[in-house]
């Protein structure tokens, strides 16, 4: 027998794994609660998750005698990631109760008012006796799991119940620890899983050679969610008064690295502004940005409170606010997606190119699908640290940017459908009986 195996871990291994499990965790919220009096991010995260057993019961009693769906996303990304499902399943069964927990204070706090779920929580650390308390108290018929976020007791306590676990819009690849020869206790959590919805056939192949046959493919929601944003009207008087009658550069969730490679950009695209949505927007970053482009006469968005605010001399917006992105993308000629020069890799690029606009990014972006698929329809552009003449080259190319942004937009289209097919395999399986 293999120790490794993951179905038939050694019981002294389990035992090991689970102590050296169980005091990560017990060190990590440690480390949050002496690190929330000087961090906005941990006093959110302690604060929220305090006395949250008594907080929690008063607030189910609200939905007292209703059947539950219970929804976890660990950030905002994945909640966007999430939500059509949620509200399909919410449209389809409005009578049953759909509990949204977040994992991040910077999922949380943005959408702690989210009317399209009944109650939204954090997510309480995964410890043994958490993790039972809260199964208990919650009572779910089904609970869905956004993307990643494998919690093993959560996990553990649902499958001794007899609760189905699903997860949705997944991705696996081989550096993941499932997959390692010393990763079996962290197999046993996916085969306690009822099903697995992947983006892509390389996921459910490793899922599949290491045993686990409950894989479908459905894609990726996200999809779904961007073209529903796409969609929907909208209008910001403050964004079309300082983009009218200027080409137009949206930066979204950038990092300092961006900043600096875009500031470079900027001085060789003088018909161009730039709106700029950093993905911290703690005052030191604020702070940080405004001094970098002080040149351009730098605005904050928070801080106008009508167009008439906006100063005719300034080139650079600042989207100091969480929740805009999404929709400020539809005012671009070009869009930078932010992170590829850090080693998490960029954000979501799939918000741009549901708009047709060019879709362009640092080097780091070999975790992300959509990427490499975009690279190769010719819809999206990687660059450099060095490469600010070559980006103001392409934005004065307008015929290159709206061929690139052709092929983004057939690639999305493409790729539309996931909601549907994990909906109706969940309504089909698991509530067409209960609920």
């Amino acid at each position: 027998m293999c120790i490794f195996d993951g179905k038939s871990l050694a019981p002294a291994a389990l035992f090991v794994m689970r102590l050296f499990y169980n005091l990560a965790i017990a060190l990590y919220g440690l480390v949050i609660r002496l690190c929330a009096p000087w961090s906005s991010k941990a006093k959110h995260f302690y604060r929220g998750r305090r006395d949250w057993y008594e907080r929690y019961r008063d607030l189910l009693s609200a939905v007292k005698g209703r059947k539950r769906i219970w929804m976890h996303c660990a950030s905002l990304g994945e909640f966007e990631q999430g939500r059509p499902v949620l509200e399909a399943l919410k449209s389809q069964y409005p009578d049953t109760a759909l509990v949204l927990t977040f994992f991040s204070p910077s999922g949380y706090e943005v959408r702690k008012d989210y009317k399209g779920a009944d109650l939204v929580l954090y997510l309480p650390l995964d410890t043994p006796r958490n993790a039972e308390r809260f199964v208990k108290l919650l009572q779910p018929e089904l609970a869905l799991f956004v993307k990643y976020e494998f919690w093993y007791h959560y996990i553990s306590v649902l499958y001794r119940h007899k609760i189905p676990v699903v997860y949705f819009s997944a991705i696996f690849q081989p550096r993941h620890i499932f997959f390692k020869w010393y990763g079996g206790f962290f197999r046993r959590m996916l085969y306690r899983v009822s099903h697995f919805f992947v983006q892509n056939e390389e996921s459910k192949d490793l899922l599949e050679k290491i045993g686990i046959g409950q894989v479908s493919i459905a894609g990726d929601t996200r999809f779904d969610r961007a073209i529903a944003v796409a969609g929907s009207p909208y209008r910001n008087e403050i964004i079309e008064r300082f983009t009218a009658g200027r080409k137009v550069l949206v930066a979204g969730s950038t990092w300092p690295g961006d900043e600096t490679l875009l500031r470079k950009v900027l001085d060789l695209s003088e018909d161009y502004c730039l709106v700029i949505a950093p993905h911290e927007i703690d005052c030191s970053h604020i702070d940080a940005i405004l001094h970098s482009y002080s040149a351009y006469e730098p605005l904050c968005y928070n801080q106008m409170e009508v167009p008439s605010s906006v100063l005719p001399g300034s080139r650079v917006l600042i989207v100091d606010s969480f929740g805009m992105l999404a929709y400020l993308y539809r005012y671009a000629d070009a869009v930078w997606i932010g992170g590829g020069f850090n080693p998490s890799g960029i954000h979501n690029t799939v918000e741009a190119a549901v708009y047709g606009k060019a879709v362009l990014f640092g080097p780091r972006y070999k975790r992300f699908r959509e990427a490499y698929d975009m690279l190769a329809l010719g819809g999206a552009a990687s660059y450099g640290e060095g490469d600010a003449a070559a980006i103001a080259a392409l934005l004065k190319d307008h015929k290159a940017l709206s061929a690139m942004g052709d092929s983004a937009l057939e690639y999305v289209a493409l790729q539309a459908g996931a909601t549907e097919r994990i909906v109706s395999y969940i309504v089909l399986k698991y509530l067409s009986t209960s609920a």
